[in-house]
């Protein structure tokens, strides 16, 4: 940090008195107005302090004002070639950084609820799964929950283990159903970060429309509330034709009420294989990538099945993506006119997920076509930044060099362009595994 305020103090003197000077200031301070404040040193409780490395979290109940502990899931399906589970260590580590720093664990934070890091495991996982002990996730190896052989309907169980990424393994996100213990579930990619705490959500979820935040809470096109709320999703729009009636639902973020009533009924709706080729479930929900898996499924159950017990939050500031609001000069959510999510103050912003232009965060890309990508991707790596802090020494090697490429972006976590120049943290635990 001091080598780089030496470099910008250089750089402010070589301009004083000069044009350009001015706009370099006034760029600086727009810049500060609209990013989130960093203290490494004030903000980060230290991780022995904030988590229990056995369990992923803490539910203690002497923290003043908790109102409740939200479990927070992500699902690892398979370990890949030994790069990309490694990124997904990365990725789960930072983003098990940024919970827990919008949870009740952070003061500074004033959230109201506690957090617990849980990480669902198929078997075909198991033996890449440590690391992410290691980073704070309680381990819950789980199989896929349906036998894909015992699917009646003949187009599901021929072609859902062909899909996407893990095929039918991506239903390892409904285990977040079965989590009873928490009155609320949160599920992400491992590529997403948080920015705020999500209490406004939790307290409408558990509380109904009549909560006093319930004003708070942007959904989509400005719908009333339902009396009863069940979930929380966004709908992934770059997926279907402008003014499609059921989009898909973006499967990176889902905020649910667990419910073991609810797992039984997916679980039956998988295997009774109502999806019809081209059309989706019902012949109605799907047409789009992903939807034989939860893509498609949720929005079924939701949009389908059960409709009115699921809120459709605004896509710019929750599960933000900085993606194009139109297709062919026409609004992809079907309106008319249509919000810009690429233009959106960062300070509006609960979360983002890492998987449109704004690439992933460890491929130390070195441009950004929008300056909501470079804010976002700098958020991911001064969450790095303070994971590295408050782990350094007993959890991680301290790292010997830092990175000197885009080091207001990066923060000393990349060596140069493109993802082989990424500086990841090294576990203490895997360098005597």
């Amino acid at each position: 940090r001091r080598m780089r305020r030496e470099r910008l103090l250089s750089v402010m003197l070589s301009l004083v008195g000069t044009a350009p000077f001015i706009i370099f200031v006034l760029h600086l301070s727009v810049l500060e107005s609209s990013a989130p404040s960093w203290d490494l040193a004030a903000e980060a409780p230290t991780f022995e302090e904030s988590s229990s490395s056995s369990d992923g979290g803490s539910d203690d109940p002497t923290i003043p004002g908790v109102k409740g502990t939200v479990a927070y899931a992500i699902s690892l399906t398979g370990c890949g070639d030994m790069g990309s589970a490694d990124m997904h260590v990365q990725g789960a580590a930072v983003l098990g950084h940024s919970i827990r720093m919008n949870s009740a664990y952070n003061p500074r934070s004033k959230s109201r609820y506690g957090y617990k890091l849980i990480a669902f495991v198929h078997p075909d996982a198991a033996s890449c799964s440590e690391p992410f002990r290691d980073v704070g996730y309680e381990i819950m190896v789980r199989d896929t929950p349906v036998n894909v052989s015992d699917i009646r309907g003949e187009f599901l169980r021929t072609h859902v283990h062909k899909i996407g990424c893990c095929g039918e393994k991506e239903y390892l996100k409904l285990y977040s159903y079965q989590l009873t213990d928490y009155p609320v579930v949160v599920h992400f990619d491992m590529d997403c970060i948080m920015l705020r705490p999500l209490d406004d959500l939790f307290d409408v979820l558990l509380e109904g429309p009549n909560s006093t935040v319930a004003r708070n809470v942007p959904v989509m096109f400005d719908a009333p509330l339902p009396d009863r709320i069940d979930a929380f999703f966004t709908r992934d729009y770059n997926m279907v034709k402008p003014g499609k009636r059921y989009p898909g639902f973006q499967g990176g973020f889902l905020v649910v009420r667990p419910n073991e009533e609810v797992f039984t009924e997916y679980v039956d709706i998988i295997l009774e294989g109502n999806f019809v080729g081209g059309q989706g479930w019902n012949g109605t929900y799907g047409g789009y990538w992903g939807a034989q898996q939860i893509q498609g499924l949720c929005s079924y159950y939701y949009d389908g099945l059960h409709p009115g017990t699921a809120v459709e939050l605004n896509r710019c500031i929750y599960n933000q993506m900085v993606d194009s609001p139109k297709k062919s000069d026409k609004c992809i959510d079907g309106r008319v006119e249509c919000e810009d999510c690429r233009a959106t103050n960062i300070e509006r912003i609960y979360t983002a997920h890492f998987t449109q232009d704004c690439g992933k965060p460890w491929s130390c890309k070195p441009d950004f076509r929008r300056p909501l990508c470079r804010e976002l991707v700098r958020s991911w790596h001064m969450y790095r930044r303070e994971w590295d802090n408050a782990t350094s020494g007993h959890r991680t090697i301290p790292i010997s060099t830092e990175g000197n490429y885009q080091p207001e972006t990066f923060q000393g976590n990349c060596a140069g362009s493109g993802p082989g120049n990424y500086i990841p943290f090294q576990l203490k635990s895997k360098a005597t595994r």
